[in-house]
This record gives structure tokens, sequence and C-alpha cells, in this order.
């Protein structure tokens, strides 16, 4: 039997329902078949087309119960994704019954099916273009049916179906913004264009709104019941609103209607409640209101509109969008069957008039209807306050602000270090304050580094004539000072991470570290003093030469060495080689940040509480009765460094 043939045999038992028993089989024979035709005999495909085979793929899925049902859609999804001659796929994607399998109204409580069906919608979503784009967009109606049926899964329970329904969103509206081909007559470029115009038009319109406001209002939740001890929550936050980042910047037509959107249901909200003591939709404490508007500010391409808040004397707040409160969407999922067609018809064209003016109005009125800003004073009394995680936040804002030109409040920045003897600031709150005083002429920088350097020179003479002890904060974190790197540091930039915003346990400890390390950096702010980080000579998985100058302690019955280098300051464990001078680093750390304990044979390395550069336990196998007297080396090597570091410390000045 030919191929063909075969073909007809699959096609008529597929319409003998005596074998529906393989109606599985017979549509995945087909399928293949399908595929077959289009790459390599026509006379197959054009059978399928004839016959119309996938509308009676459809009239099966009608009865089909669930397996059969994801079966064919599964199906239906692998010979979209596969069509490879452009005019087999404009066969497919305008048949209609397409839109049968979109529009049909399947079992949606099982979740399967959900995750099939919204692949599927995917998968067709990726075919469109401007050139077939048409064939989805109802002109008559301004409805994109497609579309619509995929929004209604943007607050499903799985985060899969989630993601996909983003993707299918952006796809097919930054459409919109596509360049257009070369190769397109004019008749056609005018067609597609009257067709952008309405569909730009659809995104904006009322009913279409609620799909943005399904996602603000994910937002509104998160927030109201984040916690910062969540990872999952700020990612899932950061997802969002970098969906909104891709929209605006893929959709510029977006731009103004969305920025609208989000001053009014997120930014003013936030600002209202956090800097003007108001009962807003959304209260925030400090630290999640100011690292929420710094993730608007590095997520979304609004810095200007949103530093306007923070910098203008004088700002625009448009009375007719502010405080417009929206239905709350359930926290249980469900799947909307309204006909929106109707719906759509009866206020698109009351909308498509004034839609462009009324954008264009709210442009005009932000440049002329100025009001005094209420929120600037406030954000600059922040500055006063002595909570090292809110500054490190709010001068975060302030480096966003100074990347984009902005004037920063240099000599309120200056002032938080005079504000008590002791530096309770965390060591990047240091870091970002030098960063944002970079290439700022003051004579008070002066002034400070001048401060820090009287006391530092008497701190060494206290150590050299007193002999006092040096503290375990600046022993354990010297290495952070002796491989501080000037040029390397100035081009480097924040990124607040949610261990940032935790709380700093002993911070009183790590004080004379936070203070030297602040007269470094400010030595090479204020006098141009080129540090550069000292070269080490030992690096991970790097073959090294075995120096007499370390100590050596062999684990036993092993090629294996612990080598303490006092000179250098650190702890390395290497693997010997064939020749007996080298062998391979497997571990390294700073010598006075290791902390030693043993459990059975087992030696385990750890990190000093107050080591800045955290690492993960490391072990060593070693004789149980020699690891006492193991830690007791490490330890008397510790000892030793604190003079060393001491000189290394005099010889900064």
């Amino acid at each position: 039997m030919n191929v063909i043939q075969e073909v007809k045999k699959l096609h008529n038992d597929l319409q003998n329902s005596e074998k529906s028993h393989k109606y599985r089989q017979i549509i995945e024979e087909l399928s293949e078949y399908f595929l077959f035709g289009d790459q390599k005999k026509e006379e197959i495909f054009d059978y399928f087309a004839e016959q119309n085979i996938l509308y009676l793929f459809f009239q099966k899925l009608k009865t089909a119960n669930h397996q059969l049902t994801i079966f064919i859609i599964e199906k239906m999804s692998m010979i979209i994704t596969n069509l490879q001659n452009p005019l087999n796929l404009n066969y497919v994607l305008s048949n209609p019954v397409l839109h049968e399998f979109i529009n049909y109204n399947y079992d949606f409580s099982i979740p399967e099916t959900v995750d099939y069906y919204v692949n599927f919608l995917k998968t067709i979503a990726i075919r469109i273009n401007r050139d077939n784009f048409y064939l989805y967009f109802n002109q008559r109606y301004c409805t994109f049916p497609l579309l619509w049926q995929a929004q209604k899964f943007i607050n499903y329970p799985d985060e899969l179906v989630k993601n996909t329904v983003q993707n299918i969103i952006l796809s097919l509206s930054k459409l919109s913004s596509d360049p257009k081909s070369e190769q397109q007559t004019q008749s056609v470029i005018i067609n597609q264009n009257k067709i952008m115009i309405q569909f730009k038009h659809y995104l904006t319109s009322s009913p279409f709104i609620s799909v943005y406001m399904k996602y603000i209002i994910h937002i509104q939740e998160i927030l109201q019941s984040i916690n910062l001890k969540s990872q999952d929550q700020l990612d899932k936050l950061e997802d969002t609103l970098m969906f909104f980042n891709d929209l605006i910047s893929e959709c510029p037509f977006l731009s103004t209607f969305l920025e609208k959107i989000i001053i009014d249901q997120l930014i003013l909200p936030i600002l209202d409640g956090l800097l003007l003591g108001k009962n807003t939709s959304i209260i925030l404490g400090f630290e999640v209101g100011l690292f929420t508007i710094y993730l608007f500010l590095t997520k979304l391409p609004l810095v200007y509109t949103i530093m306007s808040f923070f910098y203008e004397d004088q700002i625009f707040i448009d009375p007719q969008i502010q405080n417009h409160v929206y239905q709350k969407q359930s926290q249980k999922w469900f799947y909307d069957t309204k006909n929106m067609e109707q719906y759509f018809q009866q206020i698109f064209q009351k909308e498509f008039d004034d839609i462009q003016y009324k954008n264009n109005q709210f442009i005009q009125n932000s440049k002329t209807n100025q009001v005094e800003n209420p929120y600037k004073n406030q954000f600059l009394q922040l500055l006063r306050s002595k909570d090292s995680t809110l500054l490190y936040l709010q001068l975060s804002i302030w480096f966003v602000a100074k990347q984009h030109n902005y004037q920063i409040p240099s000599i309120q920045i200056i002032k938080l270090f005079k504000i008590q003897e002791e530096l309770y600031f965390s060591k990047k709150l240091i870091e970002l304050i030098i960063l944002l005083l970079i290439n700022e002429d003051l004579k008070e920088l002066e002034q400070l580094y001048q401060e820090l350097q009287n006391n530092i020179v008497s701190m060494i003479q206290n150590y050299k004539v007193k002999n006092k002890k040096l503290s375990e904060g600046l022993s354990v974190n010297w290495d952070i000072i002796e491989n501080f790197d000037w040029d390397n540091f100035k081009v480097s930039k924040p990124d607040v991470k949610l261990e940032d915003l935790k709380t700093q346990i002993d911070n009183n400890r790590l004080y004379e570290f936070k203070y030297i390390y602040l007269w470094i950096l400010l030595k090479c702010l204020v006098k141009n003093y080129p540090k550069k980080k000292i070269e080490n000579i030992y690096k991970i998985d790097k073959e090294i030469q075995l120096y007499q100058a370390c100590e050596f302690i062999q684990i036993p019955n092993s090629q294996n060495y612990l080598m303490l280098d006092v000179e250098q300051g650190y702890i390395i464990h290497a693997c010997t080689q064939n020749t007996s001078n080298t062998a391979i680093v497997k571990f390294l750390q700073p010598l006075k940040a290791i902390e030693c304990s043993f459990m059975n044979d087992n030696l385990i390395l750890e990190c000093n509480m107050l080591c800045i550069n955290k690492f993960k336990p490391y072990q060593l196998k070693f004789q149980k009765d020699v690891i006492t007297s193991v830690i007791d080396r490490i330890y008397q090597a510790q000892q030793s460094m604190s003079q060393l570091i001491i000189n290394k410390l005099e010889a900064l000045l």
C-alpha cells in the first residue's frame, strides 16, 4: 500500500465510530503524515487540505475524553510548530477550525488541560506576524479571541502557565511596533497600518484595561503581604515588573497609557502612605516601600517620572485618574465564559476617536498644570535616619538618579558621617556613599578624610605603645582592605539584594574595620591614591608551587596538605601532583576568617561570624586523635598574624 492510500485508510478509520478505541493512534499517524506531506510530498498535504482533516480532528475533540482531548491539542501544537512550507503554514493559520479550537469550551477544571491549551495558544501566537495578523484580529468587532482567551489565565495558580500567558501577551502586543517589510507593496502597508491602528486602540480600550489591572492588582497583593525573607515573593514581583518593562519598551504607544496606570495604582499610593502618612490602598513599612520604589526605578523605564517626585519642586498629578479603585480579583482562579465581542463593539467606537486626544491632553497637562511637590522634602528628611538599611535603600534611589544626571544632595550625604563618632553603617552603605560622592568637588570631603587620617595614626600608635589587641572585626576582614582595587570599585554599581535588608549583627565589633575601610576609600577619592589589589598567588583549581615559607600539615594516608601561609594570610587545602613540588588548590580562605571545629574524623573549617565575605563550611578528613593539634596550630598561626596586619596598615599611611 502506498503512502496516499495509507492516508486515505486512516482518514476513513477516523470517520468510523467503530474504530473509536484507535482514535489516538490514528490521529498520531495522520499528524505525522501531515508533516511528511508538508516537508516531502505535497500531494499528501493537498489531500489533507481538500478533505479538511484538521476539522475532523476538532469533531473528535468535541466527543473526546480528557486524555484524548489533551492528545489532540498536543498534536495540533506539534503540527503548527513544525510546518516549514510558508504556503502550508498560511493554510493552517487561516483555517477557521483553529478558531474553533481556540474558543472551544474545554474542561479547565483539569490542570493538565490548561497546560496543553495555553501552550497551544502560545504555539499559534509565535507563528502570527504582521502579514497574517488579520486572520486573528476581528476588525468588525475589534476583538482578538486568541489574546482574550490567553489573558483569562493571568492569575492561574501554576507559575509556568502565568509566564506563558505573559509571553503570549507580549509577543502579540509588540507586533504593532514591528518594522514594515521592504518587499511589501504600498497598498499592503496601508492596510496593515489600518489594522494596527485598530489593534493599538484595542490594547488601550476599556475592556483590555482589565488585563493590565490584573497584573497591577497582583503587584498590590504581593506588596501587601510581602515577606522580605521570601525570595520567591520577590522573584514574582520582579517578574511582573519586567513584564511591564518589556511592554513599555517593545510597545512605545503604550508608554503614556501604562505610565498613568502605574503612577495612579502603585507609585502614588506607596508615596502617600510612606512619606505623607496618608491612609492609602497600599500601606507599606519604610523598608518594603523604599525597596519597592527602588525596584520600580531599576526594572521599569520610568526613571524620569518616578524621580520627579523626589527631585522637582513642582509635579503634575492627574485628578482624573488619581485614586481610582478597581475591583480586586478573586484569589481563586476561575474561567470566565463571557463573550466579549459585543461589549468591545459597544464601547470601542466611542473610545476610538478620543483616546489619542486624552493621551495628548495628559502629556500637555503634565507640563502646565503643576502643583507644589509634597514628597521632595519628606524624602530628604529620611537622610536623618540612623537606620542603615533605610539609608542604603534611599541612597540606592539617589544612585539611580545620579546615573540619569540628577543632582544629588551631596552635602547632606557627607553629613551622614558626622552623626556620631562610631560608624553604624554597613560596609555596602559606606561603599554606596563613596560611589555617590565620586566627581563631587567638595571641601567637606577633604576635611572628613583629614579627620580619619589623624584618628588612624593615633590608632596605630595605641597598638604599638600600649600593646593594644587588634580588633577581631578588623583582622578577619583585613583581606578586603588589602585586596581593594580603586579602579574596579569606581565602575561598580550597587544592586540591592534581599540580604542587604536584613539586620546587621555585631555591628559595633566591626567598627574598626569599617573605619579603616572608609579611610581607604576616601584616600582614593580625595588624594587620588591608586589603590590596587594585591595579586593572590593562590586560586581555586590552579596549580601552585609548594613554598617552604608555608607551614604544611599533611593529611594522613593521602597526598593532601593543609597549608598555613601567614605572610599572605591564607589557609589552603592543596592536593599534590605527580611531581612533589606542585599541587592543585582545592580550598582557599583568609586565615584570620577561619573558625575550627570537628565531628568524628572531620575537621570543619567555618566562617567567623564577623567575616563579611562568608563561605560554606568546608570539611577535611583527619585521624581524630590529631585534629585538636591541627586546630591549635591554625589558631597559633592566626595569632602570629596580628602584628603583621598592624605593619601593613602602617604602610598604607
